[in-house]
Protein backbone atom coordinates (compact mmCIF):
# COMPACT_ATOMS: atom_id res chain seq x y z
CA UNK A 1 0.00 0.00 0.00
CA UNK A 2 1.52 3.30 -0.94
CA UNK A 3 2.18 6.32 1.83
CA UNK A 4 0.37 9.53 0.65
CA UNK A 5 1.78 11.27 3.24
CA UNK A 6 3.79 14.54 2.60
CA UNK A 7 7.14 14.53 3.30
CA UNK A 8 8.74 17.27 5.73
CA UNK A 9 12.34 17.19 5.82
CA UNK A 10 13.50 18.20 9.01
CA UNK A 11 17.78 19.47 9.60
CA UNK A 12 19.50 18.92 12.73
CA UNK A 13 20.54 22.00 14.90
CA UNK A 14 23.07 22.27 17.69
CA UNK A 15 21.61 24.57 20.61
CA UNK A 16 24.91 26.71 20.64
CA UNK A 17 23.45 28.95 23.70
CA UNK A 18 26.37 28.25 26.76
CA UNK A 19 23.53 29.94 29.59
CA UNK A 20 21.02 26.99 28.47
CA UNK A 21 20.93 23.91 30.08
CA UNK A 22 20.41 22.10 26.76
CA UNK A 23 23.63 23.19 25.51
CA UNK A 24 25.20 21.05 22.83
CA UNK A 25 22.25 18.82 22.56
CA UNK A 26 20.78 18.88 19.15
CA UNK A 27 17.29 18.85 17.97
CA UNK A 28 15.01 19.00 14.79
CA UNK A 29 13.55 21.98 12.53
CA UNK A 30 11.92 21.93 9.80
CA UNK A 31 12.89 23.12 6.83
CA UNK A 32 10.99 25.52 4.71
CA UNK A 33 12.24 25.70 1.04
CA UNK A 34 10.13 28.61 0.13
CA UNK A 35 7.38 31.13 0.96
CA UNK A 36 4.71 31.77 -1.61
CA UNK A 37 3.71 34.88 -2.29
CA UNK A 38 -0.31 36.00 -2.98
CA UNK A 39 -0.16 36.07 -6.41
CA UNK A 40 1.70 32.39 -6.66
CA UNK A 41 -0.78 31.18 -3.86
CA UNK A 42 -3.72 32.11 -6.15
CA UNK A 43 -2.20 30.16 -9.08
CA UNK A 44 -1.47 27.45 -6.85
CA UNK A 45 -4.99 27.08 -5.74
CA UNK A 46 -6.17 27.87 -9.38
CA UNK A 47 -4.13 25.02 -10.88
CA UNK A 48 -6.01 22.52 -8.48
CA UNK A 49 -8.77 22.59 -10.84
CA UNK A 50 -10.79 25.86 -9.75
CA UNK A 51 -13.54 27.54 -11.85
CA UNK A 52 -12.23 30.61 -10.54
CA UNK A 53 -9.04 32.19 -12.37
CA UNK A 54 -5.96 33.35 -10.52
CA UNK A 55 -7.44 37.06 -11.01
CA UNK A 56 -9.87 36.28 -8.96
CA UNK A 57 -8.61 34.29 -6.24
CA UNK A 58 -5.47 36.52 -5.61
CA UNK A 59 -8.38 39.38 -5.01
CA UNK A 60 -10.06 37.73 -2.37
CA UNK A 61 -6.92 36.60 -0.80
CA UNK A 62 -5.57 40.26 -1.10
CA UNK A 63 -9.18 41.40 0.95
CA UNK A 64 -8.72 38.50 3.03
CA UNK A 65 -4.96 39.84 4.79
CA UNK A 66 -6.62 43.24 4.83
CA UNK A 67 -10.00 42.10 6.80
CA UNK A 68 -8.71 38.96 9.16
CA UNK A 69 -6.02 41.61 10.48
CA UNK A 70 -8.74 44.42 11.11
CA UNK A 71 -11.29 42.02 12.93
CA UNK A 72 -8.61 40.54 15.24
CA UNK A 73 -7.67 43.90 16.34
CA UNK A 74 -11.17 44.76 17.38
CA UNK A 75 -11.08 41.38 18.79
CA UNK A 76 -13.60 39.34 16.77
CA UNK A 77 -12.02 35.97 15.90
CA UNK A 78 -12.29 34.66 12.82
CA UNK A 79 -12.91 30.69 11.99
CA UNK A 80 -12.10 29.50 8.35
CA UNK A 81 -13.30 26.19 8.27
CA UNK A 82 -11.40 22.98 7.29
CA UNK A 83 -7.83 25.66 9.18
CA UNK A 84 -8.46 27.29 12.02
CA UNK A 85 -9.12 30.23 13.72
CA UNK A 86 -7.05 33.50 13.71
CA UNK A 87 -7.82 35.26 17.21
CA UNK A 88 -5.93 38.37 19.36
CA UNK A 89 -3.55 37.84 22.30
CA UNK A 90 -1.51 39.99 24.45
CA UNK A 91 1.57 40.06 25.75
CA UNK A 92 2.05 41.48 29.70
CA UNK A 93 5.86 42.47 31.06
CA UNK A 94 7.28 39.75 32.97
CA UNK A 95 5.96 40.71 36.42
CA UNK A 96 2.45 42.24 36.37
CA UNK A 97 0.41 44.61 38.63
CA UNK A 98 0.69 43.79 41.60
CA UNK A 99 -3.36 45.29 41.94
CA UNK A 100 -6.15 46.11 39.24
CA UNK A 101 -5.30 49.87 40.45
CA UNK A 102 -1.67 49.81 39.24
CA UNK A 103 -2.17 47.98 35.70
CA UNK A 104 -1.62 50.51 32.61
CA UNK A 105 -2.04 49.53 29.36
CA UNK A 106 0.70 51.50 27.83
CA UNK A 107 3.07 50.17 30.59
CA UNK A 108 1.91 46.64 31.02
CA UNK A 109 1.08 45.50 27.86
CA UNK A 110 4.57 45.25 26.06
CA UNK A 111 2.76 43.29 22.81
CA UNK A 112 -0.34 42.56 20.59
CA UNK A 113 -0.20 38.99 18.87
CA UNK A 114 -2.00 37.47 16.13
CA UNK A 115 -2.55 33.73 16.53
CA UNK A 116 -4.05 31.10 15.00
CA UNK A 117 -5.60 28.25 16.10
CA UNK A 118 -5.51 24.72 13.63
CA UNK A 119 -8.90 23.41 13.05
CA UNK A 120 -9.55 20.23 15.60
CA UNK A 121 -12.52 18.99 14.26
CA UNK A 122 -12.72 15.32 13.43
CA UNK A 123 -13.55 15.86 10.24
CA UNK A 124 -10.52 18.78 9.62
CA UNK A 125 -7.88 17.82 12.43
CA UNK A 126 -5.24 19.86 11.86
CA UNK A 127 -3.32 19.81 15.94
CA UNK A 128 -0.25 18.87 15.86
CA UNK A 129 -0.59 15.81 16.69
CA UNK A 130 -2.89 14.54 13.72
CA UNK A 131 -0.77 16.90 11.49
CA UNK A 132 2.06 15.33 12.35
CA UNK A 133 0.10 11.89 11.20
CA UNK A 134 -0.27 13.19 8.30
CA UNK A 135 3.22 14.06 7.42
CA UNK A 136 6.01 11.91 6.62
CA UNK A 137 9.30 13.03 8.62
CA UNK A 138 13.12 12.70 7.28
CA UNK A 139 15.90 14.02 8.27
CA UNK A 140 18.14 16.04 5.52
CA UNK A 141 20.99 17.95 6.89
CA UNK A 142 23.18 18.50 10.19
CA UNK A 143 23.62 22.04 10.17
CA UNK A 144 26.46 23.44 11.65
CA UNK A 145 26.52 27.34 12.73
CA UNK A 146 29.77 29.11 12.61
CA UNK A 147 30.21 33.05 14.20
CA UNK A 148 33.48 35.26 13.12
CA UNK A 149 33.74 38.73 13.88
CA UNK A 150 34.62 41.36 11.03
CA UNK A 151 34.42 44.57 11.63
CA UNK A 152 33.12 44.34 15.12
CA UNK A 153 30.08 42.61 14.50
CA UNK A 154 29.16 38.95 14.97
CA UNK A 155 28.33 37.21 11.52
CA UNK A 156 27.01 33.78 11.59
CA UNK A 157 27.41 31.85 8.55
CA UNK A 158 25.63 28.18 8.31
CA UNK A 159 27.01 24.97 6.29
CA UNK A 160 24.72 22.05 5.50
CA UNK A 161 26.07 18.61 5.88
CA UNK A 162 23.74 15.54 4.72
CA UNK A 163 22.66 13.47 7.90
CA UNK A 164 23.89 10.36 6.01
CA UNK A 165 27.38 11.81 5.58
CA UNK A 166 27.57 13.08 8.95
CA UNK A 167 26.46 9.81 11.29
CA UNK A 168 28.01 6.78 10.48
CA UNK A 169 25.79 3.80 9.18
CA UNK A 170 24.20 2.02 12.53
CA UNK A 171 23.81 -1.25 12.44
CA UNK A 172 20.47 -2.58 12.79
Amino acid sequence: MADNKTVLFVDLVQNTNQKSDNFGRWYGRAVRTQTLSTRALARHIADHNSVFGREVIEGVLVKFSECIPELVAQGIGVKLDGLGIFYPTVQNKKNGAETPADFNTATDIVGVHLRFQPEGTEMDNLTCKAFMEKTQLRTRNVVTITKTTVDGKVKRSQSYVPVDQWVAPQEP
